[in-house]
């Protein structure tokens, strides 16, 4: 099976989501049978990976990880 990765030319789907999220790397990957996934890899932090079936829920995804790490950061940290 072969896969595609980082475009030259990103979908403007994939290029709205690296707008909306600059502290990730994002791509979307396609498999042979027409099936694509979106990852997410964090820029800077506590390493992170998310993977997606749709940028819908790749967007749903990293909406929460910003707001987890927003109650963090607000807390000093503390677990």
């Amino acid at each position: 099976m072969t896969l595609t990765g980082y475009h030259l030319h990103p979908s403007e789907t994939v290029l709205s989501l690296r707008t909306e999220f600059p502290d990730f790397l994002i791509c979307e990957l396609g498999g042979g049978l027409g099936k694509s996934c979106f990852i997410a890899i964090s820029t800077h932090g506590r390493p992170e990976l998310v993977v997606a079936a749709s940028p819908e829920e790749l967007r749903q995804a990293l909406i929460v990880q910003a707001t987890e790490e927003s109650c963090s950061e607000e807390d000093g940290g503390r677990q």
